[in-house]
C-alpha cells in the first residue's frame, strides 16, 4: 500500500504491483505531510509478473515464483488513503464494493488525514471495513501497533481485521525484520482478538523477510496481474489479491487500488469481527480443530492406543513444489516420498505429520527410513509437543527401518505435529535424498479404563479399534502397493493401522483443515498443486517416479 499511486497512463502492460514506492521519512516523530514517493517508472522491472519492488530476479539458487489462482468465487474491494481525496462511500457501496481497507498511518510519523472520515464513511455505507498501517521495521513495532489501535478504537461487528503493510524501503536484517513483524502482529492480535492480515509482494518477502512463521495469517498479495497472482511460496494460498492501482469506482475522483477477495460473501463475513460462531457448522477464519473441532474437524484423531500416519493419509501433508517430490513403491504401506536436501537458508519442500490426540498422555514417536532413499546425514525432525519444540537430528544414511524419535507428552485436542524440512545444509550439488515415510505413535503410559473419559463403553475407539491394540502395521517390509503421489486426494488407510483419510466432512477424518485465510475444505496441499512454473534452481531430483 504505497502512499501515492501512479496514474494508469504511467503503468506499462502487466506492470508490477504498486508496492514499495519509496518513502523517505523525516527524522522527527511527526510530519505535517508525507514526502513524495518514487513512481514505478523510477524503478527497474524484473519480469512482467514481478511485485511492486520491480527488482531483478535473484541469481542465486532459491525458491522461484509460483502463481496460485483463486479457489472459485471472488469479491471486489478497494484500499484507500488520503490520496483518493474525499470519497462518497454510499456511491462506492452502490458500485459493488464489498470490502475496503483504509490507511491509518505511515508508522507513527504520519497520520493519514482522511482516516477518520474514511473509516466512518465506509462503515456507515455497510462496507466491511479494515484498517492498515504502512510498517517501518527499523522503528518501534509496539509503538506503531499502539498508534494504529489508538486511532482506530475498538473494532465493531462486521469490521475486518487490521493489516500490516510490509513493503518498507528502510530495510533491516531478516532476523530483525521477522522480530519486528512478530511483535506488531502479536500486539495487535492480543488487543483486538483477531488475526491481522499481511500485505506484501513475492520478491520483497523472499528477499527481506524470508520466513514461513506467519503463514497462519491471511496473505494479501500485491501483484499487478489480472489473473493468478505470484505469491511467496511460504503461503499455500492467498486471501486478497491487489491486482492494479487502476480502479474506476463511483464516488472516488481518480484511480484506486483494486482487490479481489478469494471466496464468497459467507467467507468474507466469516473473517469479520463476530463472524466466527463456533457451533454453526461453518469452518471460518478464527476457527480451527483446536478451538472449534465441531465446525472444523481435525484431519484425524489418534486413539488412546496410538496409530500410524503414513504418506497418503489426511494428517500427512507435503508442502512445496510438487515436482520436487518423488514417490516410490517402497516403504511402509508400499509407498514413500522423498526429495533432495538443500543448502538454502529456508525450507522449500517439507513434510508435516499432524498429531491430534484423543487422550493426553506420553507417547513414543518412530519413523520409517527406507534405503536407498535416505541419503541425508543431517535431517532434523521438529517435534511440537506439550513441552514446546524438540529438534531431533537423524543421519538417515545409516538407518533402515523404524528409528526412535523420542518420548513426549502430548495434550488431547492440542496443536501438535512433527515436521521435516529439506534445508539440511548439505550442498545442492550432492543431490542427497531425504525420505519422508510413515510415523508410528505408540502409547507408553497405561491406557485408562475404556469407560472413563476418552474411551467408549464398548471398548473400542472412535475408529473401531479395540483399546490396547497397536496402531501400527508392524510389518516393516516394503509391500507391493501402488506408488503414492503428492496429490490432494488422501488415500484411506486400514482403520486398524492408521488414521482415516476422510474428506467428506463427517468428522471421522479430515473434514476441514483451515487453509491460510481460514476457509473450510481441502488442506494446504491442494493449493500447492496449483503452482505453475519453475520455482528454484535446485538439484534435479534423480530418481524417477
Amino acid at each position: 500500500m504505497p502512499a501515492a499511486r501512479p496514474t494508469s497512463a504511467s503503468l506499462p502492460s502487466l506492470a508490477p504491483a504498486a508496492l514499495l514506492l519509496a518513502l523517505a521519512l523525516p527524522p522527527t516523530t511527526a510530519a505535517a505531510s508525507e514526502p513524495a514517493p518514487l513512481t514505478l517508472a523510477d524503478r527497474p522491472y524484473g519480469n512482467a509478473l514481478g511485485d511492486g519492488l520491480g527488482r531483478l530476479r535473484a541469481e542465486e539458487p532459491g525458491p522461484l515464483e509460483a502463481q496460485v489462482c483463486a479457489d472459485g468465487e471472488t469479491l471486489f474491494g478497494i484500499d484507500v488513503s488520503y490520496y483518493q481525496g474525499d470519497i462518497d462511500w454510499n456511491a462506492v457501496a452502490a458500485d459493488g464494493v464489498k470490502f475496503a481497507w483504509v490507511r491509518v498511518s505511515h508508522s507513527t510519523q504520519f497520520f493519514d488525514p482522511k482516516f477518520d472520515a474514511n473509516l466512518a464513511g465506509a462503515r456507515a455505507a455497510g462496507i466491511h471495513t479494515g484498517v492498515y498501517q504502512y510498517f517501518e521495521p527499523s522503528q518501534d513495532p509496539i509503538a506503531q501497533a499502539k498508534f494504529l489501535l489508538d486511532h482506530t478504537g475498538p473494532l465493531q461487528p462486521g469490521d475486518l481485521p487490521p493489516m500490516i503493510d510490509v513493503e518498507s524501503q528502510d530495510l533491516v536484517g531478516k532476523p530483525q525484520y521477522v522480530d519486528a513483524v512478530r511483535a506488531w502482529l502479536d500486539h495487535v492480535e492480543g488487543a483486538t482478538g483477531v488475526k491481522p492480515f499481511i500485505y506484501t509482494g513475492y520478491y520483497y518477502w523472499k528477499d527481506y523477510v524470508g520466513t514461513d512463521e506467519f503463514i497462519d495469517h491471511p496473505l494479501w498479495i500485491a501483484n499487478y496481474n489480472p489473473g493468478c497472482p505470484l505469491i511467496p511460496d511460504y503461503w499455500p494460498g492467498w486471501k486478497i489479491h491487489q491486482f492494479c492501482a487502476c480502479g474506476d469506482v463511483a464516488g472516488i475522483g481518480g484511480v484506486v487500488d483494486s482487490d479481489n477477495w478469494n471466496g464468497g460473501l459467507d467467507d468474507l463475513i466469516g473473517h469479520t469481527v463476530g463472524g466466527a460462531v463456533c457451533g454453526d457448522g461453518k469452518c471460518v477464519f478464527g476457527e480451527d480443530p483446536y478451538n472449534c473441532p465441531g465446525d472444523c474437524p481435525p484431519c484425524g484423531v489418534i486413539p488412546p492406543a496410538g496409530a500410524t500416519i503414513d504418506n497418503g493419509d489426511a494428517c500427512y501433508e507435503l508442502y512445496g513444489d510438487p515436482k520436487y517430490w518423488r514417490s516410490e513403491a517402497a516403504g511402509q504401506g508400499g509407498s514413500l516420498v522423498w526429495t533432495n536436501a538443500t543448502d538454502f537458508d529456508t525450507p522449500s519442500n517439507y513434510a508435516i505429520w499432524r498429531l491430534y490426540f484423543e487422550e493426553s498422555g506420553t507417547y513414543k514417536l518412530s519413523t520409517w527410513i527406507q534405503q536407498p532413499f535416505g541419503e541425508t546425514e543431517a535431517a532434523v525432525y521438529r517435534v511440537q509437543h506439550s513441552g514446546g519444540e524438540t529438534l531431533v537430528p537423524v543421519n538417515q544414511s545409516v538407518e533402515n527401518g523404524w528409528i526412535d524419535l523420542g518420548e513426549y507428552h502430548f495434550d488431547a485436542g492440542a496443536n501438535h505435529s512433527l515436521r521435516l524440512d529439506d534445508n539440511t545444509g548439505e550442498l545442492n550439488s550432492l543431490e542427497m535424498s531425504i525420505v519422508c515415510d510413515a510415523l508410528e505413535v505408540t502409547r507408553l503410559d497405561p491406557n485408562p479404563d475404556p469407560t472413563s473419559t476418552g474411551g467408549d463403553s464398548d471398548g473400542v475407539d472412535s475408529f473401531g479399534n479395540p483399546y490396547g491394540t497397536g496402531g501400527t502395521d508392524g510389518g516393516g517390509t516394503d509391500g507391493g502397493g501402488t506408488a503414492a503421489t503428492a496429490t490432494a486426494t488422501a488415500t484411506a488407510t486400514d482403520s486398524a493401522t492408521g488414521l482415516d483419510a476422510d474428506l467428506d466432512g463427517d468428522g471421522q477424518g479430515c473434514g476441514c483443515r483451515g487453509s491460510t485465510g481460514g476457509g473450510s475444505g481441502a488442506g494446504a496441499l491442494l493449493a500447492l498443486l496449483l503452482l505453475v512454473g519453475g520455482r528454484r534452481g535446485r538439484a534435479r531430483a534423480r530418481r524417477t517416479c
